[in-house]
């Protein structure tokens, strides 16, 4: 991903001239100085909400104070310099910043909708392959729930599943198939003995990848240009994207995916993620807030959209 750190070059620029930029390179440990208010400050000149990672901050400025001592600095200021001199630094950030918490099943009332409205729909309106792209995977939780879903409605159809991820090691988590015990806690006992393999006294549970439809799992970042394999028939875009980032490269990320999705495809969101303002036309579903489709508009949905 190519990332931009100079947004405001002459503010910036103004701020480097007032401090000393210069990290401490010798061997000795360095006390860094990054807390709550660091943070806010590194968010804010990143353009990232504070909103989005105010719950899990805690878990994100450990792994940056780490990077901060590699770097052998000790201030904010310090830091963003440094990464603004040395290129090869910013990809170890950005994976700072990553958040990929989850879990099977997670938000039960959208996994519902899905099952009711959502594939119903697509398998009788759309010819086959039905092609669905989780995007933003993380550890690869929501893609593994989609297929079993999909194994549990029995469509004929073949499902054509694209799980992406802007991290190379949450693919490799997520190709392995090795979970916690508390990823699955919204599994049943029934379909925790249909799909996984336990281990170590049930403390690990390992994906039956026989039992599943085949997922094809590809690197790539939201903000940048989208995999050659749409339209799709369904997106989910769901605890990324929309929570973690804001301003003109969430509106330009945003309009990409939709522009993936085909008319009268459907969307799905995290429970409390809001769309941004955009010109798509977005219809909500009655029943479930974070299921939009895109274009005609059906008798099962409200009028309700984005923008």
């Amino acid at each position: 991903m190519n990332i931009v750190f100079l947004r405001n070059a002459p503010t910036w620029m103004a701020m480097i001239g007032r401090m000393n930029p210069s990290c401490d390179t010798t061997d000795k440990p360095v006390s860094v100085m990054f807390g709550d208010t660091e943070f806010r400050r590194l968010l804010e000149h990143r353009n990232r909400p504070w909103a989005g990672y105010r719950k899990v901050r805690k878990g994100v400025i450990r792994r940056l104070r780490r990077h901060m001592q590699e770097l052998g600095c000790s201030t904010v200021e310090q830091y963003l310099v440094q990464l603004a001199r040395q290129p090869e630094t910013k990809a170890a950030h950005e994976r700072c910043l990553r958040v990929t918490i989850s879990r099977f099943f997670r938000d039960r009332h959208l996994w519902q909708a899905l099952r009711e409205r959502s594939l119903p729909d697509l398998v009788e309106r759309f010819p086959p392959p039905v092609r669905i792209w989780s995007a933003g995977c993380a550890n690869g939780e929501e893609p593994y729930s989609l297929a079993m879903l999909w194994n549990e409605l029995r469509y004929p159809q073949t499902l054509d599943l694209l799980a992406t991820d802007a991290g190379k090691a949450c693919l490799e988590r997520a190709r392995t198939g090795a979970y916690s015990r508390s990823s699955l806690k919204e599994v049943t006992d029934e379909m925790r003995e249909r799909y996984f393999d336990s281990a170590k006294g049930g403390r690990r549970f390992f994906i039956r990848h026989h039992r599943i439809p085949p997922i094809r799992w590809r690197q790539h970042d939201l903000l940048d240009p989208l995999p050659d394999d749409g339209p799709f028939h369904m997106i989910l875009l769901r605890n990324n994207l929309l929570t973690y980032y804001q301003g003109p490269d969430l509106q330009v990320a945003f309009a990409r995916v939709v522009a993936a999705l085909s008319p009268g495809g459907w969307l799905a969101t995290g429970a409390h993620e809001r769309l941004p303002r955009s010109g798509v036309n977005l219809i909500v579903d009655k029943d479930c807030p974070c299921v939009y489709r895109l274009g005609a508009i059906d008798p099962r949905i409200d009028s309700g959209a984005s923008g």
